[in-house]
């Protein structure tokens, strides 16, 4: 069994190296391939004020979207994220 701390820090660990690649999202399912396209053209721009607006919009949807279908947007969130990341944002 594991201490919460050693959880806390195997959890950091992880989300540390999530810049490093593409974070899975059903693109076909639960999002619309739209918005990858939206998302990869603020990246290929380097739109960090685009890319944090759609951070803000996809965080504060989370809630809705839990309720609506029960799995939340923390998928897109880390899209987004790592799109901030590759594209060289502070965020």
């Amino acid at each position: 069994m594991r201490t919460p701390m050693v959880s806390i820090v195997l959890a950091l660990a992880v989300l540390a190296g999530c810049g490093a690649s593409e974070p899975a999202v059903d693109w076909h399912g639960k999002y619309t391939p739209t918005v990858k396209a939206r998302l990869d053209g603020l990246i290929k721009k380097k739109d960090c004020d685009g890319l944090r607006s759609e951070l803000i919009t996809a965080k504060a949807t989370d809630a809705a979207k839990k309720r609506l279908d029960g799995s939340g947007t923390a998928d897109l969130v880390a899209y987004i994220e790592y799109g901030l990341n590759k594209a060289d944002c502070k965020h």
